[in-house]
């Protein structure tokens, strides 16, 4: 495939690295995902994403659909 500024015509090459603004409406946030990832992960309009990240951690992870086991997380009653 060919490649450009670091991107296969249809994916993710090597690193990605690509920051995102927050939008704020309706309500809600929405961040869009690159268009890089979309492909690499082959992503359609309505695939659903899992986020997961710890209390007073720095980081979050977004988990491919049908990975890490499905979308079946648990949070524990405290």
């Amino acid at each position: 495939m060919s490649q450009s500024n670091g991107y296969k015509a249809e994916g993710i090459t090597r690193f990605m690295a690509e920051g995102r603004r927050i939008q704020e409406g309706d309500g809600s946030f929405t961040v869009t995902i690159p268009r890089s990832l979309a492909m690499e992960w082959d992503l359609e309009h309505g695939d659903d994403l899992l986020f997961t990240a710890e209390e007073g951690s720095t980081k979050a992870t977004i988990h491919k659909p049908g990975s890490e086991g499905g979308f079946s997380v648990e949070v524990a009653d405290d």
